[in-house]
């Protein structure tokens, strides 16, 4: 499972490196040598872009949801659960607490 987790970190983080201003960088060079048009060096910035961004947030679905299921197999309390219980606690402290008043 790390080995999972570490390899879409370092996916994440290959996308996020790839940032607008890198790409634009790479592409003005390909412009420069005639590889491509000043339109399709526009165009391939957009896609590659759109594409990073869209990695990066499959990427934090995928987090989330490997977290979900570790949570629910560590059968952690959820917060409505940990509530319950300090009310539980709260009324138990002061049954206590008036029952210790009153001997």
């Amino acid at each position: 499972m790390l080995e999972f987790f570490e390899r879409g970190f370092m996916a994440t983080m290959g996308a996020v490196s790839l940032t607008r201003e890198k790409t634009q960088e790479m592409v003005d060079d390909l412009v420069r040598r005639g590889e491509i048009s000043k339109d399709e060096g526009k165009q391939l910035v957009d896609r590659m872009v759109r594409k990073g961004q869209e990695e990066q947030e499959s990427f934090r679905k995928m987090v989330r949801q490997e977290v979900q299921v570790m949570l629910k197999e560590l059968d952690l309390p959820d917060k409505q659960e940990i509530e319950s219980l300090k009310e539980k606690i709260d009324t138990l402290t002061r049954k206590l607490d008036e029952a210790a008043r009153k001997s």
